[in-house]
């Protein structure tokens, strides 16, 4: 059975109250202190009813005191209450009774120019917590209502909002986190971006993106430009039939290459070394082979394991594993044309050469320290991972944030 409480518990439940419909306090931890000084297990509706309607008598100025078992009062201070004061009668009486300190210090706060644009802005409640805190006593309110001029129910609502604004900016940055980590960092704003609304179906502009990521600490590991330079040296043994096409608009071209890769920590020799083949049009790596020799095996291997159309060009520079006789009868034997780079001329294998520039800053964020420390399998296992990423959800902004896979689709269709 629920007890009758004092006047300090009810005191006590109002500022509880109080701290509720202002958003400080859960509805549910409310209730809980509720029932505890009432000693229930639960609030009905008529003991919520009667709490709202003892509420607003005692903002109203009556007595709080329980009457049970007492004749009515009668006399001075019986009766209805005193008319409630208006808002410009509460804040003078505010401002009649502050020292001259005080009065400098509020007139500081609400005049600025700053002060009134947070405010239109919805970002009142600094401006609140200010004046609030400018004070050795307590400021109501309906004083600080009256000194903003603006009424109870905006007062409330902005704060409600405020609430709703923050808790939904906190899901997004939630999702940004993980969206971040679960691309490796490596996503700037734009492709982050594009990657959320994929993937977590949220619309997101980049600039705002940006801006969330800055007050997170998120930055994405930038790729050092490298210049590359141009030989004047045009000399050359194979025809150059890519002739920079780069998204394969005129021939079917795949490009190839080998790189050099520094040793794992199971292998004697300073490299080893990776072969791999790209397409121009769809950028989808479409065979690679890892061995610790250069030399025919290791790119005749990797060609092998590609299943080429009919009339493709197949483009490489003039290394010698690309200019054997052992290569050259292969391609022919595969109905393909080879195509050479000029001499000295790195950007006209451009998509290859890319690719591996992808491959050493996004794989690790240190490439070389990374696969020195591990061993020869474990640098296996990781590449067929980044190469199965990079493919299948590594988005290019170029073709609308697809995949290389999502356009190798699209091409094997036509």
């Amino acid at each position: 059975m629920a007890k009758q409480l004092s006047v300090n518990e009810w005191k006590y439940l109002f500022e509880k109250y109080e701290k509720y419909r202002s958003g400080e306090l859960t509805k549910k931890c409310f209730l809980n202190e509720m029932m505890k000084i009432k000693n229930v297990e639960h609030i009905s509706d008529d003991q919520w009813k009667r709490l709202v309607n003892k509420y607003k008598r005692y903002n109203l100025g009556m007595n709080i005191e329980s009457m049970s078992g007492r004749s009515p009062k009668k006399g001075k201070g019986s009766g209805r209450p005193k008319k409630t004061k208006s808002n410009d009668e509460i804040l003078d009486e505010f401002l009649n009774d502050l020292n001259k300190e005080d009065l400098i210090k509020i007139i500081k706060i609400i005049s600025t120019d700053d002060e009134i644009k947070k405010i239109k802005k919805d970002k009142f409640k600094e401006t609140v917590t200010k004046i609030k805190n400018s004070f050795p006593f307590k400021v109501s309110n309906k004083v600080i209502m009256s000194l903003l001029k603006i009424k109870k129910s905006t007062y409330y609502k902005k704060l409600k909002k405020l609430k709703m604004i923050k808790e939904k900016n906190l899901e997004l940055e939630n999702t940004v986190v993980q969206a971040f980590k679960e691309t490796g960092g490596i996503f700037g704003r734009e492709r982050l971006a594009a990657y959320i609304s994929k993937n977590k179906q949220i619309k997101l502009n980049y600039r705002t993106l940006g801006r969330i990521m800055k007050k997170l600490g998120l930055v994405c590991r930038i790729r050092k430009a490298k210049r590359t330079k141009e030989s004047k040296n045009v000399a050359v043994t194979f025809q150059n039939i890519a002739s920079r096409d780069y998204d394969g608009i005129y021939n079917d071209i795949y490009a190839t290459d080998v790189t050099y890769i520094p040793s794992p920590i199971d292998v004697d020799q300073n490299f080893v070394y990776m072969s791999a083949v790209i397409h121009h049009k769809t950028k989808k790596i479409l065979g690679f082979n890892l061995s610790l020799y250069k030399d025919n095996s290791l790119v005749i291997d990797n060609i092998k394991k590609v299943n080429f159309p009919k009339n493709f060009v197949i483009h490489s520079d003039h290394g010698s594993q690309y200019s054997s006789k052992e290569y050259l009868q292969l391609i022919e034997r595969l109905n393909g044309k080879v195509s050479m780079s000029r001499i000295g001329n790195s950007l006209d294998n451009r998509e290859i050469e890319y690719f591996f520039s992808v491959l050493k800053t996004e794989m690790f964020e240190n490439f070389e320290k990374s696969v020195k420390k591990m061993t020869l399998k474990e640098f296996e296992r990781h590449l067929n991972r980044f190469i199965d990423w990079y493919n299948n959800e590594r988005m290019l902004k170029k073709f609308n944030y697809k995949t290389p896979h999502e356009l190798w689709v699209e091409f094997c269709k036509k």
